[in-house]
């Protein structure tokens, strides 16, 4: 087995495995973006919107956790590989049971998401008998892991909502645990380096989503001058949207005192959240199928979600000054944002609103980074 340490080198960057990895992942959580892209008569009920959070928490915790082992203790041997491999598999057959029928397909969705789960244990576990130095965090881990699957799991034996509350109780324990033993983990801080880059590939991955839902909705159509502004700004919002992330990663994240990096994790749940959406907001900008309300209310949930995941990384890793200049621009984004939406007569202008504010705080926020 290769040295547990070299994954704490300051030359670690992401490994071709793991970029396979992340890939298998995109298409659980682009079937899952599809979810919210289901409307009828032109909306999108609640339901709807929270099946699309159902679906996406277990995909977001499940990358984490094997995310979170790889940046700690990856050594890329070859058992390390076919356990990937076998947690690969298990994300195929968790995203074949993605539906808006989530009540019908959720016995094989659990099953494929705590397949992921326990290679991920077993991954703790075979690191703590490696590695005297990594025992005490990889055994805790794997201990507070398995309680927390074990509770999800037991939710097989019920019905309606006590399943889901289940399910989400055994991921409430898996969030919480890190953090009560915060102190432990102290001894294998996460790389300061590898784990934004991994947040951040996952991203440019799901911002290609957003360009494959514009391709596809925009190759449906005639091409109209109506359609052809849609079809540039949903791609000038894809760009505003990779620029503003990116060069806060860059020279706001990458390379700080992460600690147990809990705050970079739990901000990704909102923006790959809210970039689902925006790829729903994209595709039905181009084809309009959705009523005014109703586009307006994916809106907020697309680019507020992203924007309140970022913003929140702003506020966790700037100080001072930084920080300050951080929340100014966040909140004029976000009044004009939520004051064009309420005002805006027509998707159209809604599109082109969204378009000129993401754009322009992309500019604020650059100018503010130099």
């Amino acid at each position: 087995m290769a040295d547990l340490n070299d994954t704490h080198s300051d030359n670690r960057k992401a490994t071709w495995l793991e970029l396979f990895f992340d890939l298998i992942f995109v298409v659980a959580i682009a079937k899952a973006a599809h979810v919210v892209q289901h409307q009828h008569h032109g909306h999108i009920d609640v339901a709807t919107y929270l099946k699309y959070a159902l679906i996406m928490i277990p995909i977001w915790w499940a990358w984490v956790g094997a995310t979170l082992y790889a940046n700690r203790f990856d050594c890329d041997d070859i058992w390390q590989r076919l356990m990937s491999f076998g947690q690969m598999f298990c994300v195929v057959i968790l995203a074949a049971h993605i539906s808006t029928d989530f009540d019908s397909y959720y016995k094989g969705f659990l099953l494929s998401y705590a397949g992921i789960r326990l290679i991920t244990i077993l991954m703790y576990l075979r690191a703590s008998l490696t590695s005297a130095q990594t025992k005490a965090v990889s055994n805790f881990l794997a201990l507070s892991f398995t309680v927390g699957i074990l509770i999800s799991l037991s939710s097989l034996f019920f019905e309606g909502p006590l399943r889901y509350i289940l399910l989400y109780a055994g991921i409430g324990f898996d969030m919480i645990m890190p953090l009560i033993g915060h102190k432990r983990l102290k001894a294998m801080p996460v790389h300061a380096h590898h784990l934004p880059e991994r947040f951040g590939l996952l991203t440019i991955i799901l911002l290609g989503e957003s360009v494959l839902s514009l391709a596809t909705s925009f190759g449906m159509l005639e091409w109209t001058t109506p359609s052809l502004i849609m079809a540039g700004c949903g791609f000038a919002v894809a760009c505003g949207l990779w620029w503003i992330y990116f060069n806060s990663i860059e020279r706001g994240v990458v390379g700080r005192n992460l600690g147990h990096g809990q705050n970079i994790i739990y901000s990704h749940l909102l923006i790959y959240s809210g970039l689902g959406a925006v790829a729903a907001v994209i595709h039905f900008a181009v084809i309009p199928e959705l009523t005014l309300l109703d586009y307006k209310i994916l809106s907020a949930v697309g680019i507020l979600g992203f924007m309140a995941g970022l913003q929140f990384l702003h506020m966790s890793y700037n100080q001072g000054s930084e920080r300050k200049s951080a929340l100014i621009n966040a909140a004029l984004f976000n009044v004009s944002f939520i004051a064009m939406l309420v005002l805006a007569p027509t998707i159209f202008i809604v599109m082109v609103g969204t378009t000129t504010l993401v754009l322009a705080y992309a500019a604020l926020d650059h100018h503010r980074l130099k």
